[in-house]
């Protein structure tokens, strides 16, 4: 492991031990987040249906509530036009703290109560520590509909940034602006300010929605993030270490837990087009048993490789492959339904044949209960004509 984050200067050590963690210091980050648990509050608010991200029509109101609301102009914003609610929807579903649920066919996200009842309990130094340990470990650009799963890869960016970039895009024209989206991307910017490790400054007579003129690091970001490897250091190595200096820094957030279940039985409601079917699923049936079953309701051949599709609980994609496939994880013949962190509402993908992409949606209709008895798959109903699997 390498040493080089533990080699704190003694004025270094002096601003861990003495560094306010409120709502506004060092960082807006608690202020704006906390903001935006009290505007999802106990009712949830609606995403859109494909990238789950905030509905369009939220998003004004969302800006608003932030310490620093941005003035956009666009006629049709959308959530990465706000850089800063980009990154809060980040942290939130890399915490844990929300997830993705249906209501009248529609998705809504909504507080995981026991996971925010811990977070209330937790002091502001606890609160912001745990934010950000979910930013190193857990967020990824897949949660905001960017390119890239892997968890971790947002304080990459950031990292990197800081260390080797930082000082050369100090003073902002417009071409650095541009590039800027690239890397480290306006959401890592907007997460490294929210923190404390930079500010910025704007030009008031651009018309950019985030007209940056300057970006400088700060003590706090110096020390936290000049002295972290990302190839080398762990991030439990990391905690323990600052932990020395700040013993305000007790607890964390409450990390989700699922446990694998082969009890019970599930009812999906799987369609393809105008077409759908409602299965009785044992939650011990493996995905290949699922995939072969899907594809006899709706009178599909079994000779193409396919795939689930799911987001965990954090809202990082994950994926269950077919046994043919190299370098996975997870095989569909290797685990159960009960093995997903499902919950009613939840909605993944049923991925076949790579070539046509035929996408077969699978709604979360009910959870194992006394009242589910199914030891087999068992096809409940069936509705519509499926689509031709060939159109000759």
């Amino acid at each position: 492991m390498s040493k080089k984050q533990f080699l704190f200067t003694p004025e270094q050590i002096k601003l861990l031990k003495e560094q306010p963690l409120s709502e506004t210091q060092p960082g807006t980050l608690l202020k704006d987040f906390n903001s935006l648990l009290a505007f999802i509050g106990d009712q949830g608010i609606a995403v859109s249906e494909k990238s789950q991200l905030f509905a369009t029509n939220t998003l004004p109101a969302l800006n608003q509530i932030l310490t620093h609301p941005l003035d956009v102009k666009l006629t049709r914003p959308q959530q990465k036009s706000f850089p800063h609610l980009n990154a809060l929807y980040l942290l939130l579903r890399s915490s844990g703290l929300a997830y993705i649920a249906a209501y009248n066919k529609k998705p809504k996200l909504m507080l995981n109560e026991e996971v925010f009842t811990n977070w209330k309990k937790l002091t502001p130094t606890e609160c912001y520590f745990s934010l950000l340990k979910a930013f190193i470990t857990q967020a990824t650009e897949g949660i905001i509909g960017e390119r890239g799963d892997d968890r971790g890869d947002c304080f990459r960016q950031c990292v990197m940034f800081f260390q080797y970039k930082l000082s050369k895009v100090t003073d902002i024209d417009r071409n650095n602006r541009y590039s800027l989206r690239f890397s480290p991307g306006l959401h890592n910017l907007a997460l490294m300010e929210l923190f404390g490790f930079i500010t910025t400054e704007c030009d008031a007579n651009e018309k950019e929605n985030w007209p940056l003129s300057s970006i400088k690091a700060t003590d706090w970001g110096r020390t936290l993030l000049n002295y972290y490897d990302i190839d080398e250091d762990e991030p439990d190595a990391w905690e323990a270490e600052i932990k020395k200096y700040i013993p305000a820094w007790k607890k964390r957030l409450l990390q989700l837990e699922y446990k694998p279940t082969e009890e019970g039985a599930y009812i999906f409601k799987v369609s393809l087009g105008k077409a759908s079917c409602k299965l009785g699923v044992p939650a011990k049936l493996d995905f290949d048993s699922l995939a072969l079953n899907i594809l006899r309701v709706f009178n599909f051949d079994n000779d193409h490789l396919y795939e689930f599709i799911y987001k965990n609980q954090y809202g990082v994609e994950e994926r269950i492959v077919h046994p043919y496939m190299n370098d996975a994880e997870f095989f569909t013949d290797e685990c159960t339904v009960g093995y997903l962190p499902l919950y009613e509402g939840m909605n993944f993908v049923f991925h076949f044949d790579f070539g046509d992409d035929w996408e077969f949606n699978i709604q979360v209709e009910a959870m194992p209960s006394a009242e589910l008895n199914f030891t087999e798959l068992t096809l409940i109903e069936k509705r519509g004509t499926p689509p031709k699997q060939y159109s000759d």
